[in-house]
């Protein structure tokens, strides 16, 4: 597909988010309308027809709660994009939000300035296939392995290994978006944290701890880091951010949610945490320096900065996430809402 004009990127971005003023914003969710309308479907004429563009088999989610909005790679993520050095990195200011992905003695930072165009960063970092990803309407962020086992279908064969690559769906599901694979076109989720259709779905992929930090941070923890160039074949407004009207209404969402927790504020940030069958959701506003929450795997535990949440350590097999508690309620019904530390 071709490279969108910035025009046309910034365009799609007020579609898709700041503009809630504007008509594009105001029709899939009017101010005078109550929030507790019942549930309605929204399908932009000319976005993705997930029916024939990606494998619906095994679909684990409602289909018709699946809000179809852009065409599919409207939003292109990135590939294996340019890194340079911290010094070259001179457009970044001292408290733009930075993913730090760290890998044994690699590190290179993703910055949320660039995911809000691109919302996916396949990267390989400390020779481990990885994946950033952002959804800005529900302020999420996850780390994962793009690398997953390949059950094959004749039993005569062996189990592979395979590093997929993920793209934006133009879809969205309870407000957050959908990835697709590339290789075989299943619907994965970043907030439901598995493949919701195709070949692999249920699969989880595996989740790094989660680490948001401001860049002047970033600069002093990692000297020699890298971090991704601006120059990543798009062109894009990088410099500003088009969800800056969304982020200031607390209460506005853009697309109707069938269910999500009433137990905060919608657009409450925190730590989504899932191990086994529960799930949990701290505040940052409770985690001031440190945190620490017991769970069934092993203690995790969670600091506070500047930009977001920083976990410092989690046990294997426990999910982590960045978000808003709307967006992480919506997909975990029973999360419990965890306010003091176990420590």
């Amino acid at each position: 597909m071709r490279s969108l004009s910035r025009r046309t990127c910034t365009l799609l971005a007020a579609l898709c988010l700041a503009s809630l003023g504007t008509s594009a914003g105001a029709s899939f969710l009017h101010a005078d309308e109550p929030e507790e309308k019942s549930f309605e479907q929204v399908n932009r004429p000319g976005s993705v027809d997930i029916a024939s563009e990606y494998n619906l088999d095994g679909l684990s989610i409602p289909k018709d709660q699946i809000h179809t909005l852009l065409p599919r790679d409207a939003i292109p993520s990135l590939t294996d994009p340019d890194l340079i050095d911290i010094a070259d990195a001179d457009w970044l200011e001292p408290d733009d939000r930075i993913i730090d992905v760290t890998i044994g003695d690699e590190s290179v930072a993703v910055p949320i300035k660039i995911l809000n165009f691109h919302e996916v960063a396949n990267i390989t970092v400390g020779g481990d296939p990885v994946a950033a990803t952002y959804c800005p309407l529900c302020d999420s962020v996850t780390l994962v392995r793009r690398t997953v086992k390949i059950k094959p279908t004749d039993p005569l064969e062996e189990a592979h290994e395979e590093v997929l690559e993920f793209g934006v769906s133009g879809a969205l599901y309870n407000s957050n978006v959908l990835m697709y694979d590339r290789q075989y076109k299943g619907l994965w989720s970043q907030l439901g944290l598995k493949a919701v259709s195709g070949p692999m779905v249920g699969i989880s992929l595996d989740l790094l701890p989660v680490k948001i930090i401001p860049w002047s941070q970033y600069k002093q923890d990692h000297a020699d880091g890298k971090v991704i160039s601006i120059d990543t074949g798009h062109d894009r407004p990088y410099e500003g951010n088009p969800y800056e009207r969304y982020f200031n209404d607390q209460e506005r969402i853009l697309v109707p949610i069938a269910d999500f927790g009433d137990a905060l504020p919608k657009k409450t940030l925190g730590l989504g945490i899932k191990v086994a069958q529960q799930s949990f959701f701290i505040p940052v506003s409770s985690i001031v320096d440190r945190f620490v929450i017991n769970t069934s795997a092993g203690k995790v535990v969670v600091v506070s900065t500047d930009a977001g949440v920083q976990v410092v350590s989690a046990p294997s097999g426990v999910q982590t996430v960045q978000s808003f508690y709307y967006s992480f309620s919506a997909f975990h019904p029973d999360t419990q809402v965890i306010t003091e530390s176990a420590e």
